[in-house]
Order: C-alpha cells, then structure tokens, then sequence
C-alpha cells in the first residue's frame, strides 16, 4: 500500500501555511473573532501553531521520496 502522495501532501502544506497565519493574526491584533471578548488570544494562537506544525510533518511524511 502506496501512503505517499503528493496531493495530500501540498494539501496538508496549504493547511500548514493557513493555520500559521492565523496563529500570527490571533497573536498580533485584538479581535474577538471566535471569542467571547476583544482582546489578543494567546492560547488560541498556540494551538493554530500547534496544527500548522503537525500539518507540515503530516506533509512531510506524505510527499514522495526521491529514489
């Protein structure tokens, strides 16, 4: 069973790169976008980090090798 592919791959990249810049827009503005009240949100900024990390090893492991 083939479980490289670099459709998943790129995919899993582009999540990695989305989930980085909402990690940056939680940790910089004030906003109450997905929160209860205005302010910045730092735990919420960590866990987006935390998925746009496991997104690019999740990347990583699913884009072919070269032989």
């Amino acid at each position: 069973m083939n479980t490289r592919n670099p459709a998943v791959a790129a995919l899993l990249a582009l999540l990695g790169v989305l989930f980085a810049a909402v990690a940056i827009f939680y940790a910089t503005t004030d906003t109450g976008l997905l929160a209860s009240d205005v302010a910045r949100h730092y735990k919420h900024a960590i866990v987006a980090a935390a998925l746009a990390v496991l997104c690019f090893v999740g990347a990583n492991f699913a884009r072919r090798r070269p032989a």
